[in-house]
Formats: structure tokens, sequence, C-alpha cells
């Protein structure tokens, strides 16, 4: 039984069958390459084996210029090349012809074949801007906005603001100078100009007793230019503020050490704080200049005198070491002795303080001892109590296992602080401690000996 559902509509029929004969009888010139694609190479007509890709992996020999196309496009002959253009290659620009492209290849010597070249083919290199575009990701948003609001790049206007703010700074109108040498420098970013024009903006707030925004102004010159040629003027400006901001605010405290209102001329938040790091910052960008010795040495007082000892100890040890032949140096290492044994907790805590203390009188009475002069007494007595604080630490060893009754640990550290620390304080404790416990166990007695002995017996068991 035949069922009509299953039949298409007569229209499309019709169409079908249309299409059919049209595919079958003469469409093919509406599905035939461009006359480009077919010299390249790509005519689906030519066989694979005529093809260049087929010739350079299988290493035939490409046709010689004079042969013959084989395939249905030899009617499209090639354009002609002048004389000094190359087959393959990167495109590069003829004299002769601005528009025109040739090839010149890597791989020319080693006569490898490659796909030929169009000679009416112009490839641009892409610009910086596309480069940029394709490597755009997520983190980089906050710098491209950052970029709509920056002031257009404009030499001329950052010239003519220049040269107000110079006028301004001549007339003494610092403040306002420096707002003009500011704009100066972000209209024409990355040049000469932009260096002088941080550099005055500095200046014009240092003599406006604006000492935070100079300090900022110098620091954004430094990072910049990191050899500016107004390296020991910014050095010397840089020293001056951290020196005065400590000074103030050991005269005049901040609230609660931390914030103070009021005076412009000192920051807001942390005056001693910004003022080392303005002692750093000489060091830091001018570490052979004629300050940076002075500022490592202003450093380390400034922790010594805030009583942070290990800090003050550390900056002063390293005046020592990197400026060993600066005026600071034997100044540093008597203050290295006194700030080591003040940041020492006691025999039963960390040594170390001890021993680089003693280092540093070490090195005063043998390499700075023509210029002790009378501070040589002062060292010989720090050395001295160097020794017995070591020689307690053996005999606090010692009283740690006295206390527990383990008598034999304890006469071994007594003998030690004896043996090595012969004449000191603690050497005569040690002494008249060993004749107490003569005789006595070396280990206590074992109250608990039938728990012992069952672990023990325990231990025997396979």
């Amino acid at each position: 039984m035949r069922s009509t559902g299953r039949w298409l509509p007569p229209h499309l029929l019709v169409a079908l069958v249309i299409g059919t004969i049209l595919s079958v009888a003469g469409c093919r010139s509406m599905l035939e390459l461009p006359d480009r694609a077919k010299r390249s190479g790509y005519d689906p007509q030519q066989p694979a084996e005529e093809g260049w890709l087929f010739r350079r992996i299988t290493g035939r020999e490409e046709p010689s210029a004079t042969s013959q196309p084989s395939s249905a496009d030899s009617s499209a002959a090639k354009p002609a090349r002048s004389a000094g253009q190359n087959e393959l290659g990167n495109l590069q620009q003829t004299a002769d012809n601005g528009t025109a492209v040739q090839r010149t290849s890597a791989n020319q010597d080693s006569g490898e074949p490659l796909p030929p070249a169009d000679a009416d083919t112009v490839i641009v290199p892409r610009s910086d801007e596309e480069e940029e575009e394709e490597d755009f990701i997520l983190f980089e948003i906050p710098k491209r906005l950052g970029k709509l609001f920056q002031p257009k790049r404009d030499e001329s206007l950052a010239r003519s603001l220049y040269q107000e703010g110079a006028e301004l700074y001549r007339r003494g109108r610092y403040e306002e100078a420096a707002a003009k040498f500011k704009k100066a420098a972000k209209h024409w970013p990355n040049s000469p100009l932009e260096e002088d024009a941080l550099f005055m903006a500095g200046e014009s707030y240092f003599f406006a007793d604006r000492y935070p925004q100079a300090e900022n102004a110098y620091l954004e010159l430094l990072k910049k230019y990191e050899f500016t040629r107004y390296l020991d003027t910014v050095a010397k400006r840089e020293f001056a503020i951290g020196r005065y901001w400590e000074q103030v605010e050991l005269s005049k405290p901040s609230m609660l050490g931390l914030v103070q209102w009021g005076d412009k001329s000192r920051p807001t938040f942390d005056t001693w704080g910004r003022a080392i790091k303005a002692y750093q910052n000489v060091r830091l960008y001018d570490p052979t200049g004629p300050l940076a010795d002075d500022a490592v040495m202003a450093t380390a007082n400034a922790y010594f005198l805030k009583g942070r000892y290990q800090d003050a100890a550390y900056h002063y040890d390293l005046l020592r070491k990197d400026y060993s032949q600066s005026e600071h140096a034997v100044n540093a290492a008597l203050l290295a002795i006194k700030a080591h044994e003040l940041s020492y907790q006691g025999p039963l805590y960390d040594g170390t303080p001890l021993e680089k203390a003693e280092r540093a009188a070490d090195e005063l009475l043998t390499v700075y001892r023509d210029r002790l002069g009378s501070d040589r007494e002062e060292v010989v007595r720090a050395k001295n109590e160097i020794t017995e604080e070591k020689a307690m630490r053996y005999f606090a060893i010692g009283q740690y296992y006295d206390n527990r009754h383990y008598y034999g640990a304890a006469r071994y550290y007594y003998r030690a602080t004896l043996r090595e620390f012969p004449h000191t304080k603690a050497a005569v404790l040690a002494a008249e401690r060993i004749r107490q416990i003569d005789g006595l166990p070396d280990k206590p007695p074992n109250r608990f000996k039938f728990l012992t002995d069952l672990f023990e017996s325990h231990k025997d068991e396979p």
C-alpha cells in the first residue's frame, strides 16, 4: 500500500532536478579558482604530482623557467621579473620600482625549493600597534586605561611650559614653577627635557620647603634616569631632607610616632621612616658618591638612637665592609661593638652577636690600631667583656645540667669553661662548683625502674 505522506512536494522535486542538471552540464566555470591561485599551484584540476608542494616534499627539481606549463593554466603566463629579482624568500623593495617587490631567502644557498611567489604581491609588515594588540591580556587593562588620561605628547608645548616654569623660578614663585615643570615633563616624556623638568620640579619644591613633594620628584628622576647628570645634586638634597626629617622627628615627635598635621615640610605619615628611606636612596642610586658612606652611617646612628640595635649593628658592619677607607670606619667599628653587645639577649640565647662584636674588636686592634688613639683602652675593655660573656655561656649550660642532677654533663661543661676561659669569673665559679659536686653520680637515680625494666625486657623479645 503506497503512502502519499512520504512524497516530496512537487516544487521541491523540480528544484532538485534542475540543480542536478546544472551541476552536471555547465557549472564548472562558476567554481574555478582565480588565475593567481592556479599559478601558485593550487589548481584542483592539476595533478598533485605536478604541484610545487609535492615536488618540494619528494625532492624533485623545479621546472625550468623556459619549460611550458603542463596544466590547463598554460595560457596564463607568469609576469616577467626584473633582473635582480629573486624567486623566493623574504620580500624587499627594488631600487627601480617603489612598488615592486622581490624575495631573498635564507635557504637560497642550500638550493631548497620554496613556494613560488607572485610578482604582483606586496606584503606589508605588521605595525607595532598590531603586535601590541595581539598581546593584549587582562593585566594590561590598568596600563591601557592609564594611557587614556596621559597628556598629549607635544614638544613645543612642553618647552613653552618649561620656560614659564624657569621664569617663575627666577622670581621666587617656587610652587607655581614646580607645577609648570611637572606639566612640561608629562607633555614630553622620555627625553632630556623631561629629565631637566623633573629636576627643576624637585628644586622648586625644595626651596619652597615642600620636602615631601621634592623628595618624590627627585625619586622619580632617579628611577627614570638612573645615571642623570644631576645625580650629585640630587644625592645632596636627599641627604639633607633625610637629616631634617630625622632631627625634626626627634624634637617634635609625630602623634603615636606615625601621623602629623600642619607641617608641610614633613610627610603626613611616618616622618622617621621616610628619613631612613631618603638616606637609603643616597646609597642606592649613588653607591660610590661622596655621601654614600655618610648616608650609611646616618642610617646606623638613627637605628641606634631608636633602640633598634640589630639594624644599627647591620649598618655599622655594612659601612666597615663596603667603605673600609671611610672617615667613619673607626667610629662604625666602635659603635658596632656596642650595638652587638646591646642586641645580645643572654647566655641561653643565640651567641652570634658576641661573635660579631669580637670580630669588630679584633679588626680595630689590628687594622685600625694606628687610628684608635685613646679609644684603644675602651676596645680592650669591650673585648674582655665579650670573653666574659662567652665563658658565661659555657657555665650556663653546665648549670642547666647541674640543676637536673646530670652531674656528668655538668662537670663536662664546667671543665670546658676552665679550659677555654681560665682567667674569667665564670671559670672561678665553675671550679668551685666542680668541687661541690665531686663524687655525685653522673645521672640522677631511676625512680621508675620497674617501668624501664619492662620496656627493656620487651626489646629483648624476638
